[in-house]
């Protein structure tokens, strides 16, 4: 999430990056490898919210390498 902010991109969040709201999953698309591991919050959320394999919770996940996303709403 950071990294898209960062950009000019917006991210939908309504918690600010806390790992509460789960609004800015985000379709990875490539280069998923280039993401740090999910953090304990994000695999709540992926539980929770029952998030699709492929799709991460923006706001838990480090940038490491290239990475393609696209989200719903945009």
């Amino acid at each position: 999430m950071r990294a898209l902010q960062d950009a000019g991109i917006a991210v939908a969040s309504s918690c600010g990056g806390d790992a509460v709201c789960g609004k800015c999953v985000l379709k990875i698309t490539a280069g998923a490898e280039n993401l740090s591991a999910p953090t304990e919050d994000e695999l709540f959320l992926i539980e929770k919210d029952q998030i699709k394999p492929g799709f991460r919770v923006s706001c838990q996940c480090q940038v490491l390498g290239d990475v393609e996303v696209d989200a719903t709403y945009w």
